[in-house]
């Protein structure tokens, strides 16, 4: 059976698709849909509806079943929307939230009391703290497709998070109404936490390119449509839970192994609303058999962390796969590469060689001079195809020096522009967060490896630019954490967090790459521009430099809105002397 997923190293989803930009993980930058602001607005607006209802204590939390099945969407559609907006955005959809809530307590029947407002007031600080959590100690991009992502996500989000929200809830309504503490406690606790287990994760994960790629899959639609099947059951009078159970678990696990979370999410949400309306309704075992409300929402955690895990757990599986595939390919051409290139090189020395003795014994305007120069320059440009092959199958291990980032830079802009169509313009960006007078990032590499892979990621967003190519340098310490989001990834970002990288980022205002290419864009020989006169190196040797080097390049793009690429290596570091020669060379 063949999964609908590309079969990459590494993938990205974006909510905003993708929203990526100078910095990838941004979610407001250049490639930020029109309708984005609009929709935060609106989902905003509906947001603070929902708040009016939990705010009401005179609901009864004790009596009124339905008080958790309208509280518990609020703060989860909350911190979806905060989670990957910008923190200086938060204050205007928080406005527009508390705007709508106080707009629905003034056409209330009874004025608020200290209880509804300290409510309200609990609820958006809950949404802030999740937002916060999720931003600073998840992903700032909310892909939860990591084992470790995932758990920190369930320990912070639907369980610590909720834990202190419902407990501050139980104590203000024992304190405004003398109710029970432990009942409001245990009902707020548990619809809060099947709230975030389910709808969060569907929210992120909605809209996303990966999202729209599993849809487009008419294969992925059998799981689907057997979950809403399963659904049904429900209204099977004298159905029993343990029945219904087993046949909502049974799609998720199917659609895990089709789509991974990208088609579980939104199904774990369907099953949570649906059910919790049914219910409600008075349809299901959990009414005819008197479980209650409190029970099914226990029931859909455990049906949510057994799928989310599955999910998840496969999509690591696929993409450590694709990396030692990858690496076998790789392997394999080094080992072809190498004795290749190295008979190659004697055969193009005999034949530069013979050519040198012959223009010796020619005269200096004799006829045939012409041709063997000719003849010298098609040998130097074989043996420097060896070594790019080289390169690309990741042989050698260079000799590395100190090398001025912004230096080579700006080199590779200058040898870039004659070649470069009048059309376009190759401009050359501030690093973000620094003075025009600081000093460009020093990285330890081999200079003209480095300078290779730059040129070739320029003249790639030369040929793909409608009108403009961006480069932008810069540098991270240790400490920083990686705000960065991309589509494909070839090497690991944060295998090397230990350490101070420097990065190249080279933007085009293109069409884009279709994600029927990301998984083989870097695989030597590779092309989409054969008929061009493309050899499908030169990413490849981007790949072979960041690999080499200990570092990585990352890829973004969206479909109409271009391309970004980033190189990224290890800082020189001060401490490790230099000769003076290879700093004068840097």
């Amino acid at each position: 059976m063949k999964d609908s997923r590309p079969s990459d190293l590494r993938f990205g989803a974006s909510l905003d698709a993708p929203a990526t930009g100078r910095n990838a993980a941004r979610t407001g930058g250049w490639m930020r849909p029109p309708g984005a602001f609009a929709g935060c607005a609106a989902l905003s607006f509906l947001l603070g509806l929902s708040y009016y209802f939990p705010a009401q204590a005179s609901l009864g939390i004790t009596a009124d079943p339905s008080l958790s099945a309208l509280a518990w969407p609020a703060p989860a559609m909350g911190v979806a929307l905060l989670w990957r907006r910008r923190v200086r955005e938060w204050p205007l959809y928080l406005l527009l939230a508390a705007g709508a809530l106080a707009l629905q307590g003034m056409r209330a029947p009874s004025a608020w009391s200290a209880v509804d407002v300290m409510l309200a007031v609990l609820t958006l600080l809950q949404v802030v703290l999740g937002a916060w959590l999720g931003r600073r100690w998840i992903a700032r991009d909310g892909r939860l497709d990591s084992s470790r992502r995932l758990l920190l996500f369930a320990l912070l989000l639907p369980v610590g998070l909720s834990m202190l929200h419902s407990t501050l809830a139980g104590a203000v309504l024992w304190w405004g109404s003398a109710a029970d503490w432990l009942a409001p406690w245990r009902g707020v606790f548990v619809a809060a936490a099947v709230a975030m287990l389910t709808l969060v994760p569907a929210l992120l994960a909605w809209g996303t390119p990966a999202v729209s790629a599993v849809l487009r899959e008419r294969s992925n639609w059998s799981p689907i449509a057997v979950t809403f099947a399963c659904l049904a059951l429900v209204l099977i009078p004298g159905i029993h839970d343990e029945v219904v159970r087993t046949a909502l678990t049974l799609p998720l696990c199917w659609a895990a192994v089709r789509g991974g979370i990208a088609l579980v999410a939104p199904l774990n949400a369907a099953i949570a609303i649906g059910m919790v309306c049914l219910t409600l309704a008075g349809f299901g075992p959990y009414v005819e058999y008197g479980y209650g409300l409190w029970t099914l929402q226990v029931d859909l955690i455990g049906i949510a962390v057994l799928s989310l895990l599955l999910a998840v757990s496969i999509g690591e599986r696929q993409r450590m796969a694709a990396r030692l595939d990858q690496a076998r390919r790789f392997e394999s051409l080094g080992f072809l590469a190498g004795g290749v290139a190295h008979d190659f090189n004697n055969v193009l020395g005999t034949i530069r060689a013979c050519a040198e003795i012959a223009g010796e014994r020619i005269p200096p305007d004799g006829p045939g001079q012409a041709e063997l120069a000719q003849l010298a320059r098609a040998t130097d440009r074989g043996i420097d195809m060896t070594q790019q092959i080289l390169l690309a199958a990741r042989q050698g291990d260079p000799t590395r020096e100190c090398v001025d980032l912004g230096a080579l830079i700006d080199e590779a802009i200058e040898m870039a522009r004659p070649l470069c169509p009048s059309h376009i313009r190759i401009a050359r960006a501030p690093t973000p967060g620094h003075g025009a007078t600081e000093p460009s990032p020093l990285v330890l590499a081999h200079r003209g490896q480095l300078l290779r892979a730059v040129q070739n990621l320029l003249r790639n967003a030369v040929q793909a630019a409608r009108q403009q190519v961006t480069l932008t340098v810069g540098a991270h310490s240790n400490a920083a954490r990686r705000e960065d989001r991309f589509d494909i990834v070839l090497g690991d970002p944060w295998a090397h967090e230990a350490g101070a990288h420097g990065w190249v980022e080279v933007l085009d205002d293109g069409h884009g790459i279709a994600a029927v290419h990301w998984p083989h864009l870097f695989d030597p020989f590779y092309s989409t521009r054969q008929a061009q006169g493309g050899s499908g190196l030169g990413l490849a040797i981007v790949a072979g430099v960041a690999s080499g080097h200990g570092g990585f390049v990352g890829m973004a793009t969206a479909p109409g809105r271009g391309s970004l690429f980033r190189l990224e290596v290890p800082l020189f570091d001060t401490a490790v002397s230099v000769p003076p020669l290879e700093r004068r060379s840097a």
